[in-house]
């Protein structure tokens, strides 16, 4: 079996410097928690997403390199926005990686469906990719 793009991800930030990811862990999480747990990476548990987000920012500021923030679908991912507009606000680099559910279940209003393109995030974001499935 090939990479997946979780460990694809996590090796970008890796190479990119980031030394912390933030967050919440969710179902939708898991294959980036455990490509996480193989890398240089420490993951910082946080109790609520915005708490991750703000905690990223701030890390972001004061050694003035990249760092990240990661959750689960639905409303918790909603709940980055605070932390992340503070840190576009202040040019603080993070990124953020809130998963999504599956695009078979999107448009059907399932449980934690959160459509990142009509949200908050298309303000704030600089890309907003998306894989198809979380197999990738």
């Amino acid at each position: 079996m090939g990479k997946l793009v979780a460990d694809i991800i996590v090796e970008t930030l890796q190479s990119a410097g980031v030394k912390h990811c933030y967050g919440v862990v969710g179902d939708t999480l898991n294959l980036i928690a455990r490509s996480l747990e193989k890398s240089q990476i420490e993951w910082i548990s946080m109790r609520h997403e915005e708490a991750g987000a703000f905690a990223a920012q701030a890390e972001a500021q004061l050694a003035d390199r990249l760092t990240a923030v990661a959750g689960s679908c639905g409303p918790g991912s909603l709940h980055f926005i605070n932390g992340i507009f503070e840190a576009n606000r202040n040019r603080a680099p993070v990124i953020l990686i809130a998963s999504q559910i599956i695009r078979d279940e999107l448009g059907f209003d399932f449980i934690q469906e959160v459509d990142f393109n009509q949200s908050h995030y298309t303000a704030l974001g600089r890309l907003l990719p998306a894989t198809s499935h979380q197999s990738q």
